[in-house]
C-alpha cells in the first residue's frame, strides 16, 4: 500500500481529498500540519510515496522547505503543491494552482502512484459522499438514506444511518449533531444528483410560500445563500442551483419593496444572527436599488442586475467570512495572510466576474459592475482612482457596498458612530460620482423622516 501525507489546513478539502486518495489509489493518508512535520515523519518512514501539501501555512513557506528536502537527500517522493507558488518545482513535483480542483489533484497522485487512466474511471466516486451539516439546517428531509462516518481504526471506518430517505427531521435534531462536533453527512454516491436537486427544490419552495416573519426570512435566506454559493463556487451553474439563484434574485427584490422604509429592513439583516457575507450582500442589495430610484433609474431589470451582482460578488470567499470584511490595501497587507489566501482577496471581483460572464441566465452587465465593486477597474486589489469614470451603475453599487460595510463594522465594533456621508463625499469628491452620494444622503433622509406605520 503507497503512503501519502497530506498537508491540509482545509478540513473540508482535507476530507475530500483524504475519501478520494483512499478510494481512487488505495493509498493510506498521513495527514500533517505542516512541511516541518512531515519532513520529520519522512526521516525516520521510509516508504513515502507522495507528499501533498499547501504551497505556504501560515508563515512556513512549505513548497521550498518540501522541495529543498526531497532535492538535497534525493528522495524519490512525489510532490504535489497546492496553490501558486513562487518557487520552480516543476523538476521534482506538481503545482496545482487551484487547491479546490481535488479531481486534478487526485489524477496527478494517482499517476505518481501508478494508478492508472484506465483504473481511475472505473472509480468515479467513492461510495459515499460527503455533505456539508449546513445543507441540512433548511431542510425537513431527503431522498436518500443519511449517514455519519465513524472512524474504527486508523484507517477503517463505519457507515451508519441516521436518517431515512423520506424521512422528515427538525432542525433540533441537526444541530446537536453539529453542537457535538459532527462537520460531514454522507450519502450514497449514487443519490448525489438527487440529493442536489432536492435541497434546491426544498429551497426554492419555501422562498415562494413566504414567512410568517422577516426574522424568520432572514434566517432562512441566509442559509439559502450559503448553500447555494457554496454548490456554484464548488460545482458550477447547474440546473438545479440556477433554479435556487433565481429564487434568491426574487426574493431579494420582493424584501425591497416589502419594506418602504429601508432603514426597517436594514436594521432587522445588520442586527441578525447571520454570516457577514450574507448581511452585505442583502443590504448592498436594498441600498443600491433605492439609490437608483433616488435618481430616477425606476428600471426593474437593472434592479435585478443589482441583486444578482450583490449575491455573487464574494463568491470566491465564501469558505471564510472574514476575509469578505477586507476591502483595503491596508487592510490586505496587515492581515497576516497566507498568499494563497492574499491572492484569493485580491482577485476575488475578477474571479467572480469572470465566473458570471459565462452565465447566460446572468443579466448583461453584471460581470462588470461586479468586477469594480471595491474601484478597480480590473477586478484586481482596491482603488478609488477611477471611480468618477464608471457608469452610473457601476457607481452606486461601489457606494452601496462601502455604506453597508461601514454600517456592518460599527455592528461588530461599536465605538464612536462616524458621518458615512460625509466620508464619502471626502473619499469621492468628483462631481459624477458625489451626485451619487447625494442620492444615498436623499433615501437616508427619506428613510429618517418616514412615519411609522399604524
Amino acid at each position: 500500500m503507497s503512503q501519502v501525507i497530506l498537508i491540509e489546513p482545509n478540513e473540508n478539502l482535507n476530507e475530500i481529498l483524504t475519501l478520494n486518495l483512499q478510494a481512487y489509489t488505495g493509498a493510506e493518508v498521513i495527514p500533517r500540519d505542516t512541511a516541518t512535520d512531515a519532513i520529520n515523519l519522512m526521516s525516520i518512514l521510509p516508504g513515502v510515496s507522495l507528499v501533498i501539501c499547501r504551497n505556504q501555512i501560515d508563515q512556513e513557506d512549505s513548497a521550498k522547505i518540501l522541495y529543498d528536502f526531497i532535492k538535497e537527500n534525493d528522495e524519490e517522493i512525489g510532490l504535489i503543491i497546492l496553490g501558486k507558488t513562487k518557487h520552480n518545482i516543476n523538476d521534482l513535483g506538481i503545482i496545482q494552482e487551484d487547491p479546490n480542483n481535488f479531481e486534478e489533484t487526485i489524477k496527478s497522485a494517482s499517476k505518481i502512484l501508478g494508478v492508472t487512466e484506465e483504473s481511475l474511471q472505473k472509480k468515479i466516486l467513492p461510495d459515499y459522499i460527503p455533505i456539508p451539516v449546513k445543507y441540512f439546517y433548511p431542510l425537513q428531509t431527503t431522498p436518500c438514506d443519511v449517514f455519519i462516518r465513524i472512524k474504527k481504526g486508523p484507517d477503517d471506518y463505519q457507515f451508519v444511518k441516521r436518517i431515512h430517505g423520506g424521512d422528515t427531521f427538525s432542525k433540533a435534531m441537526i444541530l446537536k449533531y453539529s453542537e457535538q462536533g459532527l462537520k460531514m453527512f454522507y450519502i450514497p454516491k449514487e443519490m448525489q444528483v438527487n440529493f442536489t436537486n432536492s435541497v434546491s427544490d426544498q429551497l426554492v419552495a419555501r422562498l415562494e410560500e413566504g414567512f410568517e416573519s422577516v426574522d424568520q426570512e432572514i434566517s432562512f435566506m441566509a442559509q439559502t445563500v450559503e448553500i447555494a454559493l457554496t454548490e456554484i463556487k464548488n460545482m458550477g451553474f447547474t440546473s438545479a442551483t440556477i433554479q435556487l439563484t433565481e429564487a434568491i434574485i426574487d426574493n431579494i427584490i420582493k424584501s425591497t419593496k416589502k419594506s418602504p422604509e429601508m432603514s426597517g429592513m436594514l436594521r432587522k439583516i445588520v442586527n441578525s444572527k447571520t454570516s457577514y457575507l450574507y448581511r452585505h450582500c442583502h443590504m448592498a442589495s436594498i441600498v443600491a436599488n433605492e439609490m437608483l430610484k433616488a435618481l430616477s433609474i425606476d428600471d426593474e431589470k437593472l434592479f435585478q442586475s443589482m441583486a444578482y451582482a450583490s449575491l455573487f460578488k464574494d463568491i470566491s470567499l465564501v469558505d471564510n467570512d472574514e476575509l469578505a470584511k477586507i476591502v483595503t490595501f491596508d487592510e490586505l497587507e496587515s492581515a497576516g495572510l497566507n498568499e494563497e489566501d492574499w491572492d484569493l482577496v485580491f482577485n476575488h471581483a475578477l474571479e467572480a466576474s469572470i465566473m458570471v460572464r459565462k452565465q447566460s441566465e446572468v443579466p448583461l452587465g453584471v460581470d462588470d459592475i461586479i468586477k469594480t465593486h471595491h474601484g478597480s477597474q480590473n477586478g484586481k486589489g482596491f482603488s478609488t482612482v477611477n471611480v468618477n469614470k464608471f457608469t452610473i451603475q457601476q457607481q452606486v453599487f461601489v457606494i452601496s457596498c462601502e455604506f453597508v460595510r461601514e454600517l456592518l463594522r460599527y455592528k461588530e465594533e461599536g465605538g464612536e458612530p462616524t458621518p458615512i456621508v460625509g466620508e464619502l463625499y471626502k473619499k469621492y469628491p468628483e462631481p459624477n460620482t458625489a451626485k451619487v452620494i447625494k442620492a444615498l444622503e436623499s433615501v437616508l433622509r427619506k428613510s429618517k423622516n418616514a412615519k411609522p406605520k399604524k
